[in-house]
């Protein structure tokens, strides 16, 4: 997995890349392929914000979350893409049976 972070309107700090990279490593488990992530953590007066864009296969999530600490942004931003991620990849599952399945009855 590739993180690239931005910080806009702050300084940047290795607790939250820590953080974000932690809670990142859940969504290897659904892609076979690298991933690749941008974060941008911006602050605007007391809104924190963290925009995920996650690229993959090409397929392509963004997830944004506002909140008044941004590790808690984090957290929901994180679990949002999970749901997102998860859902696309249950609908490119292929739901109608086995190849083998048709053949016998053929036959």
């Amino acid at each position: 997995m590739k993180v690239n972070f931005t910080f806009r309107h702050m300084d940047s700090t290795e607790a939250l890349k820590a953080h974000t990279e932690d809670k990142l490593e859940r969504l290897k488990r659904f892609e076979e392929t690298e991933l690749n992530v941008h974060v941008i953590f911006e602050v605007e007066k007391l809104n924190k914000t963290v925009e995920f864009t996650v690229t993959s296969k090409g397929h392509t999530f963004v997830v944004s979350e506002t909140r008044g600490d941004m590790y808690e942004a984090i957290d929901i931003g994180v679990d949002k893409l999970n749901r997102q991620i998860s859902r696309d990849k249950s609908r490119r599952k292929h739901h109608k049976g086995h190849q083998g399945a048709v053949s016998e009855y053929i036959g």
